[in-house]
């Protein structure tokens, strides 16, 4: 959203007063860019009462001169209720040409996204995964199982040495299996 409310005066004649972007929408504070291309005029700048609810304007009455610029800063209260409709009345000539501007404040909270140039940059790409990052999701299982053959084969073989053998790696499985899992 635009954060400049662009008002050009004089441009076409005297008191001419031409305001862009309007209707006009924002979720913060913002600034009313007041350019003359005319001759040198005094330009008042009027809240209305829903949008002096949220927002505030230090000086409403500035004289801007011939072929200058002015910026005028309207503040927002952050801790105000929104959305909220209002109008800003820029009014010049001493009343002569009045231009009522609808502004729209938004919530801040809204999903609005502010898309920037990082967006299209292009990021290095995240090198593959080790042999030993690829098996450490199985491992736990795979200790399991060899613990689980192990009982198997101890119990299938009768002979006592290869038994105590076979029985004393499926607990060291075990174990490695339980460690893992923590």
């Amino acid at each position: 959203m635009p954060r400049t409310l662009t008002v050009d005066l004089n441009e076409d004649r005297i008191h001419a007063v031409e305001v862009s972007p309007s209707p006009f929408e924002t979720t913060d504070s913002f600034t009313v860019e007041l350019t003359n291309h005319g001759t040198a005029s005094h330009v008042h700048l009027h809240l209305d009462d829903a949008l002096s609810r949220v927002a505030s304007l230090r000086e409403g009455n500035r004289y801007v001169s011939k072929d200058e610029s002015e910026a005028v800063a309207i503040s927002l209260d952050g801790d105000a209720d929104r959305p909220v409709d209002g109008v800003l009345e820029v009014v010049t000539g001493y009343g002569a040409e009045r231009v009522e501007v609808p502004v729209h404040v938004n919530d801040p909270a809204d999903p609005h996204v502010d898309v920037d140039e990082s967006l299209g940059e292009v990021h290095a790409r995240r090198e593959p995964p080790t042999l030993g990052e690829r098996l450490r999701p199985v491992a736990p299982g795979a200790i399991a199982v060899a613990g689980l053959l192990c009982t198997v084969v101890a119990v299938v073989v009768a002979s006592d040495l290869v038994a105590v053998l076979v029985a004393v790696l499926a607990v060291v499985c075990a174990v490695g299996a339980w460690y893992a899992l923590q």
